[in-house]
């Protein structure tokens, strides 16, 4: 019964009320108390990333030398450089989508504006 009582403030400090608590097993509380922590530290971690994140584009403010990392570099264990690299591959052929209809439209608009001029030329 001890080992229970050693338990339960820090597992009310992890966010488990004492209602809940005392409707548990011994493993039970250990799983939660072991899953908030890993929450805990995996919150930390990408906070600490943001931080680093923020800083660097601070630095590349100042300097043009500063990179931004790419997202696989940032958070590994998440995007792969496969999945990064097809996510990119899709995002450049839109792009090349929307800067080809752009110059179609534009060719167009200064065509019919040539055309435009021509015949106010000939009109006056």
């Amino acid at each position: 019964k001890e080992i229970v009582y050693i338990l339960l403030q820090p597992a009310i400090n992890l966010g488990l009320d004492e209602e809940r608590f005392w409707e548990m097993t011994v493993a039970e509380i250990q799983r939660y108390t072991e899953g908030a922590t890993w929450r805990m530290k995996t919150k930390a971690q990408f906070d600490y990333m943001l931080a680093n994140l923020i800083g660097i584009s601070v630095a590349r403010v100042v300097s043009k030398e500063a990179e931004y990392p790419s997202i696989e570099k940032v958070y590994p264990t998440l995007f792969t450089a496969e999945e990064v690299s097809k996510e990119e591959q899709e995002v450049k052929k839109e792009e090349e989508r929307i800067t080809n209809s752009k110059n179609r439209f534009l060719e167009f608009a200064l065509k019919h504006n040539a055309k435009m001029k021509g015949n106010n030329e000939e009109v006056c």
